[in-house]
């Protein structure tokens, strides 16, 4: 399992392991294992929470970087021009 979910995006594995969850909750369970069950679709859905909002702020912090460099990048194109301006 643990290869399975080196090899493939957490999407994926989260959607499978969802998957496997729902079908578990169709068997005829003792209220302990109903239990455990919801224990384990909760601790998931929580991981799922985590990670995307890791993936927002990874994405808000490269969007701020590109902004930035492409700013300063504009910002010292200007600085050049005059530059060259002020040597002739």
């Amino acid at each position: 399992m643990k290869e399975f979910e080196q090899k493939h995006s957490f999407d994926k594995v989260y959607k499978l392991k969802k998957e496997v969850l729902e079908e578990l909750k169709e068997l005829n369970l003792t209220d302990s294992q109903r239990e455990k069950l919801t224990k384990l679709e909760k601790a998931l859905d929580t991981e799922k929470e985590d990670h995307d909002k890791q993936k927002k702020e990874e994405k808000s912090q490269n969007g701020f970087t590109k902004f930035f460099a492409r700013n300063n990048g504009a910002l010292s194109l200007k600085k050049r021009k005059e530059e060259q301006e002020i040597e002739r």
